[in-house]
Order: C-alpha cells, then sequence, then structure tokens
C-alpha cells in the first residue's frame, strides 16, 4: 500500500514538473518580448533607452542601497563584458 502511495506522489510529482517546466517564467518571457521587440524593427535607439531605464529602476527600487555601489560596477563590467562577446568593445 505505501509502494503505491509513492507511486501516486512520484505521478504527481512528475506532472507539476512538467507544467511549471512548460510554463514560461518572467525572466524569460521578457528575454522573447526584447527579441520579438528587437526583430519587427523598432527603434534600436530607443529600446536601449528603456533597457538602460528598466535597470536603472531595477537598481534603484530592488537592490538594497548598501549593494548599489557594487552592483552599479558589476553592471558596467557586465555590459562591456557582453558587448565585447559580441565584438563590440
Amino acid at each position: 500500500m505505501a509502494e503505491r502511495r509513492f507511486r501516486n506522489l512520484e505521478r504527481l510529482i512528475q506532472q507539476a514538473n512538467q507544467t511549471s517546466s512548460r510554463k514560461p517564467d518572467s525572466v524569460q518571457m521578457l528575454a522573447e518580448v526584447i527579441r520579438v521587440i528587437t526583430a519587427d524593427g523598432s527603434d534600436p535607439y530607443l529600446i536601449l533607452g528603456v533597457l538602460i531605464e528598466g535597470a536603472v529602476h531595477t537598481v534603484a527600487r530592488h537592490i538594497p542601497r548598501e549593494r548599489h555601489t557594487e552592483t552599479i560596477a558589476e553592471l558596467g563590467q557586465l555590459l562591456a563584458e557582453r558587448l565585447k562577446a559580441h565584438g563590440l568593445g
């Protein structure tokens, strides 16, 4: 009887994992929206401005004040590294 309950529990866990793996999280959705918007011919300068404004908002509103300096430095470093990785820096 216990084995059967464990099998049922395992089946429920598998179903939950499959369902959650099919549902994209908000970060994945944001990345996909950015890809779609940039692919449809939108103004790239406007898009970059919005992304920068989003980064500033995120730091200002969601990163603890005591970590601002460190986070801003890392953000700049990450941008430089990503640009270089794409042959742009």
